[in-house]
């Protein structure tokens, strides 16, 4: 149950922060050309945002799922560190064109502690 509970959670937010972007589709693709994203990853974020935050909060954690919305929330952090250390001005767009602001160390931890929900979902599914 608890395990259900901490992927859903991730999976809610997963899905929230790619139905914004499909939303507002091209301001998503303005932001994230900004961000030097490159056009092909622009249009599969939302997708992929949008399968596995459905996945994560319909069907009992597996490891592959767990893994896979861990996988894509380490390389959104490390890209978001990056973004933050270097001092970016363009809007983060993490959550579609709602968000102005340029990225900070907030939206790292956020997704540290999202990440941390992911592994214990494995570790209490397992």
């Amino acid at each position: 149950m608890i395990a259900h509970l901490c992927a859903a959670i991730v999976g809610v937010l997963l899905a929230y922060a790619g139905a914004n972007k499909v939303t507002s589709f091209q301001q998503w693709r303005t932001d994230a050309a900004q961000q030097n994203i490159p056009a092909v990853i622009a249009f599969i974020v939302p997708a992929c945002e949008l399968f596995l935050g459905a996945v994560l909060v319909v069907v009992s954690p597996t490891p592959e799922v767990l893994g896979a919305a861990t996988l894509v929330l380490l390389v959104f952090t490390v890209y978001l560190s990056a973004q933050v250390i270097g001092k970016s001005e363009v809007p983060c767009a993490c959550f579609g064109s709602r968000n102005k602001k340029p990225p900070s160390w907030l939206d790292v931890v956020r997704n540290c502690v999202l990440i941390s929900l992911l592994l214990i979902s494995a570790l209490l599914s397992s």
